[in-house]
């Protein structure tokens, strides 16, 4: 299934190549989110991803900002491990796609690795459920509420991953498939 995945994603990146030498304007997809406090050019084309990893997204384009906090818009689990200063790994998916099922493999690698220093917190896009491990109910207000936190975050796609530090800052957001790469050097990030 990764080469599948690997062989569209150069496909796809051969196509913008060949649409940016034409001469044609074409629009930029983000601008990368910068470590600590810096500023965000929207508009600007996005920097080569870092890691030289075609499989990586760039991040998605945001202020660096706090995540919510509002009780009527945020799950339990969430707001729990927020006011415990514990750092996550908010993991939004569809389990109805291939790519969803290849990146949970990475954060299992990720997360046992690093088991203890940042918490997993995965939800189910179609349904707004949190999924195992979760000490929360699938009470219909906590779907709701979950719901509501996927639109104060602008949530359009899965797979989507929101690291958050223990300060309750947003340190990096991303949409698409993330390789264990990348998320070990968040997972640092976020528990620094």
């Amino acid at each position: 299934m990764r080469r599948v995945v690997t062989a569209l994603v150069l496909v796809a990146v051969a196509a913008a190549l060949v649409a940016c030498s034409s001469g044609t304007p074409t629009a930029t997809t983000g601008t990368p989110v910068p470590a600590a406090g810096g500023t965000v050019v929207v508009g600007q084309t996005p920097a080569a991803n870092p890691s030289g990893d075609v499989l990586s997204p760039l991040p998605v384009s945001t202020p660096v900002q706090a995540f919510p906090t509002d009780p009527a818009s945020v799950p339990q689990v969430v707001l729990d491990n927020l006011t415990a200063h514990k750092p996550m790994l908010v993991y939004f998916f569809d389990p109805t796609t291939h790519v969803s099922d290849d990146q949970r493999d990475e954060i299992n690698a990720v997360m046992t690795k690093y088991a203890g220093t940042i918490k997993l917190v995965s939800f189910d896009y179609t349904t707004g459920i949190p999924v195992a491990g979760s000490t929360t109910t699938t009470l219909p207000a906590e779907i709701d509420k979950a719901e509501r936190m996927v639109g104060l975050l602008k949530i359009n796609t899965t797979p989507y991953i929101v690291f958050v530090n223990a300060s309750g800052q947003i340190t990096f957001r991303f949409a698409g498939f993330v390789d264990r790469g990348l998320l070990e050097r968040e997972v640092m990030r976020a528990t620094q």
